[in-house]
């Protein structure tokens, strides 16, 4: 397409600068072919009126003839726009008229310099056309002698300023131009539009010979003409290639672990559907790189790698894998690869994702756990509720009969302790044994909306933001409300406690999908360190001095009672973010 450009502009660009030269020079001789028709009008015009006058002193007799002669140069050259014409005696060595008067007169006895083009005339008694500057200004000026009797009496002169002629070759230029780009724009557009259907189906085989280095059931779309019958081979050899791949690589392609290989330099040579699927990276990015660069910004030490370089081969080794959007448990084995004679051509792994398997075992565990220590806080709580009975009965009954106002202090503060000992029992009670979840159509926008009037108080209001992006419009859900109210309350209540100063507490709820709906809450408190986060729903485990670290051990259990789930997101001094997703039908029971 640049060729073909180039091969319209530069004739073209050549031929507008022939016409342009041309045409300034037609347009230069016009000029001098109307001077010079000027200048014989005014000879003509001129007769024998030199002659007059002879008796007079020169600067009357210049006067006299001023007047005589200027009427016919004013006539002459008022019929020729721009130009100016006159009269120059050898005789009194002045400009006898310079027309049109008014704008020339001054001129009118002036003696032009030793250098003047006009004594060349009268000298050599031939016509001249000069460029440059003279009386009038920067001007084109034609001469012709003034002959009678066969001598020079003096010259004739008309002329036309420079600027007025470069001002109509400037016109003449920009109409060349304007024809030129025009035409250049229109070959461009045709040369654009013919090559277009061209370069489309290069483009398009290009992409599709890329496409099937990597994947050979990709296929090139069918095209017309030669480029028709191109693409048509390509697609027979892609089928025929396909026809011929082994059994062991279509066994690869079809297994469910991943399967990674790489060369003697580290360089990715195969992965299969199951591995792009576990690792997140699409085949394209990977093939023909250095796996080393998956993990240039992590600690990551490969397997795969390692046995490549050392030869040591692993079996069923778990590693933390640094998937592309996230990190992920795998079980990893791996072997050198060798050729036919034995020598050592790269690298194999096979590996089977654990995430899905390590957090189902991590909720069974958490589970057991929590049924484990619920029956014995059980126990407990129903040990210790008997004696704090009789321990809040006597303490009245001293109270009562009690009249030293110092010791009828002392047991209103044991009775104080007595009921707080007993609010943590009753929450053990409720942990252990929860009561029967009274499930009906709730509405999570209503929920948040009512338990966000217990939360608020005017002094967190004055330091706290709440933001609300409630998805409108948002289906009723099958839930125990309460229940509910009080995981919400919870997790308000701990993020309202994380902001020291000021900050903002964003909630939002949307629907997943048809099964499940889901609610953020996002603060921008001090945020939770990884060392605590795999402890934060343990029961009696808190950072708080006066928590008993029962709240999020209470509201897990309850999303969990739910078929629901309540997830951590959260980072030191920047905030935490707990996700609840619940059922909208409790009954489905569809996996997360």
């Amino acid at each position: 397409m640049v060729l073909a450009i180039l091969m319209v502009s530069l004739p073209t660009l050549i031929i507008g600068y022939l016409v342009e030269t041309e045409g300034r020079d037609a347009l230069l001789q016009e000029k001098r072919i109307k001077l010079s028709a000027v200048t014989k009008l005014l000879d003509q015009s001129l007769a024998d009126s030199f002659s007059l006058y002879a008796d007079l002193p020169r600067e009357q007799r210049i006067k006299a003839l001023n007047q005589k002669l200027a009427p016919e140069t004013d006539k002459i050259t008022g019929a020729f726009s721009g130009v100016g014409a006159g009269y120059y005696s050898k005789e009194l060595d002045a400009i006898i008229t310079y027309g049109p008067q008014a704008l020339h007169g001054n001129a009118v006895g002036v003696t032009i310099k030793a250098d003047h083009p006009g004594r060349e005339v009268m000298a050599s008694g031939e016509p001249l056309v000069k460029w440059g500057s003279q009386v009038r200004g920067n001007i084109m000026n034609s001469m012709i002698p003034i002959k009678r009797d066969n001598q020079v009496i003096g010259y004739i002169w008309a002329n036309e300023l420079s600027n007025d002629i470069d001002r109509q070759a400037l016109a003449m230029d920009i109409k060349i131009m304007f024809v030129l780009v025009i035409g250049l724009l229109l070959s461009i557009w045709m040369i654009a539009v013919f090559s277009r259907r061209f370069t489309t189906d290069i483009d398009t085989i290009k992409t599709g010979l890329t496409e099937l280095s990597l994947d050979l059931k990709a296929t090139i779309p069918p095209m017309k003409g030669e480029m028709g019958e191109i693409s048509d081979s390509v697609n027979a050899l892609s089928r025929a290639l396909r026809e011929a791949k082994t059994l062991n690589e279509l066994v690869i392609e079809s297994a469910a672990d991943g399967v990674i290989s790489v060369d003697i330099h580290g360089c990715v040579t195969m992965i299969n559907p199951a591995a792009e699927g576990i690792t997140g990276y699409r085949k394209k990015e990977l093939i023909g790189r250095p796996y080393a660069e998956i993990f240039d910004k992590t600690d990551f030490h490969s397997p795969v790698l390692d046995t490549l370089i050392h030869g040591i081969d692993h079996v069923a080794l778990e590693v933390e894998y640094p998937a592309k959007d996230r990190k992920i448990q795998i079980s990893v084995s791996t072997s050198q690869l060798h050729n036919a004679q034995g020598e050592t051509i790269g690298a194999l792994v096979i590996f089977t994702d654990l995430t899905a398997k390590k957090e189902v075992q991590r909720r069974i565990e958490q589970a057991e756990r929590l049924a484990t220590l619920g029956e014995l806080m059980a126990g407990v709580a129903h040990e210790v509720r008997n004696p704090l009975t009789a321990i809040s009965g006597f303490v009245q009954i001293l109270r009562d009969s009690e009249q030293d106002p110092q010791r009828r202090e002392y047991t209103q503060i044991i009775l104080k302790e007595v009921n707080s000992i007993n609010r943590v029992i009753q929450q053990l009670l409720d942990f252990a044994r929860p009561r029967p979840s009274l499930y009906q159509q709730v509405n999570l926008n209503q929920l948040i909306n009512q338990t966000l009037i217990l939360v608020k108080t005017k002094g967190i209001e004055v330091r706290i933001d709440f933001i609300l992006e409630l998805e409108q419009h948002l289906p009723d859900i099958e839930a125990d409300g309460e229940l509910l109210k009080q995981v919400l309350l919870n997790l308000l209540i701990n993020a309202v406690q994380s902001i020291a100063t000021r900050g903002k507490i964003m909630i939002t709820t949307r629907s997943r999908d048809q099964y499940w709906q889901e609610i953020t809450i996002q603060d921008t408190g001090c945020g939770i360190g990884d060392d605590i986060k795999s402890k934060i729903f343990d029961p009696f485990y808190t950072t708080k001095p006066s928590g008993t670290g029962l709240g999020l051990s209470i509201s897990h259990r309850i999303i969990t009672a739910h078929d629901g789930d309540i997830t951590l997101n959260s980072q030191l001094n920047q905030g935490t973010t707990f996700t609840l997703v619940l059922p909208v039908k409790h009954s489905e029971g569809n996996p997360l």
